[in-house]
């Protein structure tokens, strides 16, 4: 059985991408959410190492096949230290795969704090850069939306592996608050639809 189509067996609910599991490097790293995490997916996927991001949500039932297990204390706020996790999370997914295995990462939504270290992780172990990096795994997971202050150290982290920087923080009108310029897009989008609906071009 091909991954793509272990992941149709588990993709479940397709009409939600916060319900499923995406596959960010083929054969080795995978994201979701905690709410479709069950024993069965986990075997059918081959997983061998599961992170867990999301220290408010009891420790989940695991198969015999999964063998390592690493919680993080990481809170889904921007100012959480998650910084401290991005390499070491980046070289346990590289020696998982190194040694034939398959790595899922998971918080409570699979959006923000999971997501920022599937990034991290290709940005050291795959050598692409923050917006590349991001670009990637939004094309595998749409919902992504790592929080403010993770994008911030994610900026660090890029500037501590390049010396340079690909994403760059910038206050936005339309947000009222400073974001990475990545999302510049959404926000001009939604000006877009709501003058659309009042009327106005």
């Amino acid at each position: 059985m091909s991954p793509n189509s272990r992941l149709a067996s588990v993709d479940e609910r397709p009409a939600s991408k916060l319900f499923s599991v995406a596959e960010i490097e083929p054969a080795c790293l995978y994201l979701c959410g905690a709410s479709v995490i069950r024993e069965r997916m986990l075997t059918e996927l081959g997983i061998t190492c599961l992170i867990s991001a999301c220290p408010e949500l009891p420790e989940l039932p695991l198969p015999s096949s999964v063998s390592q297990c690493c919680r993080l204390d990481i809170r889904d706020v921007p100012m959480a230290n998650i910084a401290v996790h991005l390499s070491p999370v980046a070289d346990l997914i590289a020696k998982v795969k190194e040694e034939g295995g398959r790595t899922l990462v998971h918080c409570v939504a699979g959006v923000s704090r999971s997501a920022s270290l599937c990034i991290g992780y290709l940005m050291k172990s795959k050598g692409m850069s923050l917006e590349e990096a991001y670009n990637h795994v939004l094309s595998c997971r749409p919902c992504i939306r790592p929080n403010n202050g993770f994008f911030e150290q994610l900026i660090q982290f890029e500037k501590e592996l390049t010396g340079s920087n690909s994403v760059t923080m910038v206050y936005n009108e339309a947000a009222k608050a400073t974001i990475p310029n990545v999302y510049e897009s959404d926000y001009e989008n939604t000006i877009r639809y709501i003058n659309r609906s009042i009327g106005i071009k």
